[in-house]
């Protein structure tokens, strides 16, 4: 019986080659798209889960009035591992960036953390040489990971025991371990592990509970189990800890958390955390899409099928003749349909293969494609097989519902045209609100790219400044050297740049009520710093080198003094401290956007300082070329070979929307595909309506209808669904999106143009899907039409 089955079915595909080259097609788009969204997804929920028992490892963060930061006071780590009961272990993490010495060579090294020696007890990043329990035991120790040691040493045999210099704490380290290169599904990214006991020498113990500096993860014990209540009372007791530890002094009080590591990638929003974090919104919305294609997929395949029961109808009626049973024909179908999803399956695997390399240059990843692993094939077969079963059902039960006796005499395919109708309209009610999604996702981005972010971004160069040597010296030689040049116009010295800002700083003020304090945003500047970046004073002055008096003034932006319940006017003069320092409110800068629209303006305070990590210059486009080789040779004569590493303001804040920009290319691409998609299901259909009206448009033309109002008359069915179709998804596009962008603080609007341009783009894609259709069908020979009708 089977082998029969499967005699039929390739007759019927042989016998059908369009239809059923479409159907595969189609399939096998719908199963290439959902398969790579399906490996997107699943590199996002596997961040962390490598090390063993993840599910028992947390980062502690903290909240401190309206901020959330991502770090902690150091002391916390050895108090909680030693103070309760139920932490097995706990360890600090303080990343930076540092110059690295080997031998003649220099390397500026960005992603360095120091931690702990029971760091690799913790987490699992494996050593290819080296014990994990001894290789930070020493301060002077680093531990390479393999890429890196391959870059200084040539390989990781020859590494193993060599020193480096790290020339901003002027020590030599000695090589003790080799990591193998970090997973790419792990949040913590670093390419340089040392011990983070050179980091405590540096550290004022009394400040050991006041500053928020340090990563500190723990581990339960293995008897504990990581319930809500557990880690309540472990929050409580690592609260109590500290409001001890900083009772009687000027410490801030703070609000503790915990983090489940396998949290962290997608529910991150903290301050102070790592780059590169995920948004488990995305994680949703692509999930949905993946159905929604696969949904789109099914419904071609069924609208497609059905438009073949016409061919197929006479079929039945004689395997019902003699004797077939329904349930044999729902068979036979359903094994048709399930035969064609796994052919345009291979093709699938096909398309994945080959669109793999384009889907992760777009995503910004690099997800392998490895069907040898379980998971990944057990994914997709069953991917497959429910399409193949869900796509197939309709037509299986509908073609095998046929009446033996009317189909023979060419009558009985009238039924069902309400539920195909219904396909059709669901089917581009998806297509459609994909459309309206990505024009939508579009203007956002359009708009944070145009928005005045309250400076001109554009032709501002930077350059680092390492921290080696004497950095007052440093930053007063090369601002000489600067102001000699004839090239050099506007620039400043800072020490972060408005893009990264991290700096907090507790501020109080003469006059407020009792415990008022609000938490601002610190950054230290010139005098230069306004000019160069081409902000505006609102009230008050700038610092000037003429009034080097007002040097321990400050300098606040309009949301600080909203904070305080002043206006700009009213502030000047006005006294503030920042962690108990005070000077007078010098001026009032207009606000400006130093965070991702995603947040509001925050409370800004700026101070003048000598010395800065960044130099930033304002160049002309013509100029640049020979700017940054005048700025290299400035900055060769005051570092010497130190690695020269340069950026662009505005590529710094286009990178702030990087996972934004992602997810609005791939939504352009995936709602193409369903829309193309879509267009075959309504083929289909307008397939089998012009079948189903062939007797009827022939006995139309003998009675003198013209063909464009046959065309018109077979089009306007299929336009109404179009129409229907619009009705039922622009509120939902609508609803949709309007949640998707209170996600940010600045935001674009949903413009009715953006509904007028989708609906005239559908209603004009569906007339031309169904054009060949009726167009054939209405310039045929009214003879045939009747002959065969």
């Amino acid at each position: 019986m089977l082998k029969n089955y499967l005699r039929t079915a390739l007759r019927n595909i042989r016998r059908n080659p369009l239809f059923t080259g479409l159907n595969i097609f189609g399939l096998a788009t719908g199963l290439a798209c959902s398969i790579l969204i399906f490996c997107w997804v699943q590199d996002e929920l596997s961040y962390d889960r490598f090390n063993p028992g993840a599910e028992r490892i947390f980062r502690m963060t903290a909240r401190v009035k309206d901020m959330e930061s991502a770090v902690v006071p150091y002391a916390f780590a050895n108090a909680i591992r030693t103070g309760i009961p139920a932490i097995k272990n706990a360890t600090r993490i303080h990343n930076g960036q540092k110059i690295i010495s080997v031998g003649t060579r220099k390397f500026d090294e960005k992603h360095i953390f120091q931690a702990d020696s029971n760091f690799l007890r913790i987490f699992n990043y494996p050593l290819l040489i080296g014990d994990p329990a001894a290789v930070l035991r020493s301060p002077n120790s680093i531990v390479l990971t393999e890429a890196t040691a391959v870059k200084y040493f040539g390989s990781i045999e020859q590494a193993m025991g060599r020193s480096v210099f790290i020339d901003n704490d002027s020590a030599t380290m000695q090589v003790t371990g080799i990591l193998k290169n970090i997973p790419s599904n792990s949040h913590l990214q670093f390419d340089l592990l040392l011990s983070i006991d050179n980091w405590d020498q540096t550290m004022d113990p009394q400040h050991s509970w006041r500053f928020f500096d340090s990563h500190v993860y723990f581990q339960l014990a293995d008897a504990v189990r990581p319930t809500p209540s557990v880690l309540q009372t472990i929050t409580r007791q690592m609260e109590a800890m500290r409001e001890k530890a900083i009772a009687g002094t000027l410490a801030v009080p703070a609000a503790i958390s915990v983090q489940p590591l396998e949290k962290i990638h997608l529910y991150s929003h903290y301050r102070n955390d790592y780059s590169g974090q995920g948004n488990i919104s995305y994680v949703r919305i692509l999930s949905l899409v993946a159905l929604f294609i696969l949904i789109i997929a099914c419904i071609n395949f069924m609208n497609l099928a059905t438009a073949l029961s016409g061919v197929r109808a006479k079929e039945v009626g004689l395997r019902k003749t003699i004797g077939a049973l329904r349930r044999q024909l729902v068979l036979q179908f359903i094994g048709e349909s399930m035969l064609l999803s796994f052919i345009a399956l291979v093709l699938a695997l096909l398309l994945v293969y080959t669109a793999l390399p384009l889907f992760n240059e777009l995503a910004g990843k690099s997800i392998p494609f490895n069907l040898l692993s379980p998971r990944l094939a057990l994914g997709v077969l069953a991917i497959t097989a429910i399409t193949g079963l869900l796509a197939g059902s309709y037509p299986a039960f509908y073609i095998s519902s046929f009446n033996p006796i009317k189909v023979m005499k060419g009558d009985g395919m009238l039924r069902g045209s309400f539920l195909r109708n219904g396909l059709v309209v669901l089917q581009f009610s998806i297509s459609i609100i994909l459309m309206v999604s990505t024009v939508v996702v579009y203007q956002q981005l359009r708009f944070i790219h145009n928005r005045d972010i309250g400076f001109d971004r554009n032709n501002l160069l930077y350059v680092s400044m390492p921290a080696v040597g004497n950095r007052m010296q440093n930053s007063a030689a090369l601002r000489s050297m600067l102001r000699q040049s004839t090239r050099t116009g506007d620039f400043t010295i800072i020490n972060e740049l408005p893009t990264d800002m991290n700096a907090i700083r507790p501020m109080t003020w003469r006059g407020a009520n009792d415990g008022s304090m609000v938490n601002c945003n610190y950054i230290n500047v010139d005098e230069q710093f306004i000019q160069t970046f081409g902000m505006k004073m609102v009230a008050g002055r700038y610092y000037s080198s003429d009034f080097t008096s007002s040097d321990s003034d400050y300098v606040v932006n309009e949301t600080t003094v909203r904070t305080m319940g002043l206006t700009p006017e009213t502030a000047i003069g006005k006294t503030i401290a920042i962690r108990g320092v005070e000077g007078r409110i010098l001026g009032v800068v207009k606000d400006f956007n130093f965070k991702p629209v995603y947040q509001p303006i925050e409370p800004l305070v700026m101070r003048r300082w000598p010395a800065g990590d960044f130099v930033v210059l304002r160049c002309t486009p013509g100029n640049l070329p020979a700017k940054l080789l005048e700025i290299r040779n400035d900055f060769r004569a005051v570092f010497g070979d130190t690695p020269f590493n340069y950026g662009f303001v505005d590529q710094d804040i286009d990178h702030l929307y990087t996972a934004d920009s992602q997810m609005g290319r791939i939504f352009n691409i995936f709602s193409i595909l369903s829309v193309l998609i879509s267009c075959l299901g309504l083929f289909g259909l307008a397939t089998f309506s012009t079948q189903r009206r062939t007797k009827e448009i022939g006995i139309r033309k003998v009675l003198g209808s013209g063909e464009s109002g046959i065309v018109l008359l077979l089009a306007k069915e299929f336009l109404r669904l179009v129409l229907l179709s619009l009705a039922v998804a622009f509120p939902v596009a609508w609803f949709a999106m309007d949640k998707w962008l209170r996600e940010f603080v600045y935001r674009t609007t949903i413009s009715p143009w953006i509904f007028a341009a989708t609906a005239a783009a559908a209603l004009l894609v569906a007339f031309l899907t169904v054009s060949y259709q009726t167009i054939r069908a209405a310039i045929a020979n009214p003879v045939n039409s009747l002959r065969n009708g």
